[in-house]
């Protein structure tokens, strides 16, 4: 993390509030944004012939994903001896960040990393804690933690040292009792914060290790990037928080934008917060809420955020199989199993969810229970 920017990581808000999550309609049928990770099973049932015609199903032969559906040609590694980054001076930081050292192709593992040490959350959190934990790292990685930034080395919330640099450059991963484990990556701490992010990041429970892939396609020699705050906040919205929580005014692309751009950039995500709130009221009116999810995807587009694509899509999904048009439905699940194997892999508890939707969406609980109608699939 550069010096120069200070960004604290161990309060940074999800990609979404943790209520949005799940949300009911104001009618009897509730759009859940994520799926269930034990969705209901339902006996084999025939399928109407129309219900699949022309799709494709995940046990197709060519249905795996492809190096830019979230795996290299190599399967989940990078497949080269060196790793497609560097850390350079930042220009417009005064400090440093990661960089591209090749091309990436969106969807690539970027970075696995896995902890130099982890902390409950607070307030069994203190300094102690932390230089409990330290007193296990080798010197080397204490050197390297002790010149991390530290958002809290002054004012009404100074910390100590070692608990300020923890608080500054953490990243929640995993559960515990009364909130979220908290971890140090030492070079994740370096990849700085854009309002259009080119890097995501999920926590494997199994491998306890952080994954970060290209949200699109990276350029040689492009910043790394991920997102701090919620990316469909306004400009004035994302400028109060970051300096507020992080102490920091952010001068990426998104925000260096001149006033009639940026008024539209604003218009986008203001109008992308709102459709993904409104979608998931819309479960007796699947026709609208479909008209929504297609508007929201076209704002996703023009703004480049790859961010709740999935979400938006398995929307979509849940729509067609309320009035069980499967057919139409098996092409929704599918664009989102592709957009969640891009940020979180084809083995994240979404993917797969979505992998077996897309096999049987009869599984699903709201399957068939508003009257037969055909709406439409992606664009």
């Amino acid at each position: 993390m550069s010096e120069a920017r200070v960004q604290s990581r161990s309060t940074r808000p999800p990609l979404r509030h943790a209520s949005s999550s799940y949300r009911h309609s104001r009618s009897s049928i509730s759009i859940v944004h994520t799926p269930s990770l034990e969705p209901i099973t339902t006996p084999d049932q025939e399928e109407d012939e129309d219900d699949t015609t022309g799709c494709e199903t995940p046990d197709s032969s060519n249905t795996s994903p492809s190096p830019t559906h979230g795996q290299e040609s190599s399967g989940s590694t990078i497949d080269d001896s060196s790793p497609p980054y560097k850390i350079a001076s930042a220009p417009l930081t005064d400090g440093v960040g990661l960089f591209a050292t090749r091309a990436l192709s969106k969807g690539s593992v970027v970075l696995c990393e896995s902890p130099i040490l982890t902390q409950p959350p607070p307030p069994a959190r203190t300094n102690s804690t932390v230089m409990v934990a330290l007193s296990h790292c080798t010197r080397d990685e204490q050197r390297q933690y002790f010149n991390l930034a530290n958002a809290y080395k002054a004012g009404p919330r100074a910390l100590l040292p070692a608990l300020g640099i923890f608080e500054t450059n953490s990243l929640p991963c995993g559960k515990a009792r009364g909130g979220c484990r908290a971890g140090l990556f030492l070079t994740a701490a370096r990849l700085n914060h854009s309002c259009r992010p080119n890097i995501a990041r999920v926590w494997d429970q199994d491998a306890q290790q952080m994954t970060f892939r290209a949200l699109r396609d990276v350029a040689e020699g492009e910043e790394l990037c991920m997102n701090y705050v919620d990316v469909l906040g306004t400009r004035a919205q994302r400028a109060e928080e970051l300096q507020t929580s992080f102490g920091f005014e952010c001068v990426c692309d998104v925000c260096a934008l001149g006033f009639e751009e940026q008024a539209e950039s604003d218009r986008r995500r203001a109008a992308l917060r709102r459709l993904f709130e409104e979608a998931a009221l819309c479960g007796n009116e699947p026709t609208l809420g479909l008209r929504k999810v297609k508007l929201a995807l076209q704002l996703l587009k023009e703004e480049d955020l790859v961010h709740y694509e999935a979400s938006f899509c398995f929307d979509a999904f849940q729509f067609c199989i309320l009035v069980a048009d499967y057919a139409n439905a098996k092409a929704w699940i599918r664009k989102a199993w592709e957009a969640s194997c891009n940020t979180s892999g084809p083995d994240s508890p979404a993917s797969r969810a979505f992998k077996m939707y897309w096999a049987n969406p009869r599984a699903h609980e709201l399957a068939g229970k508003l009257p037969r109608a055909t709406l439409h699939g992606p664009d």
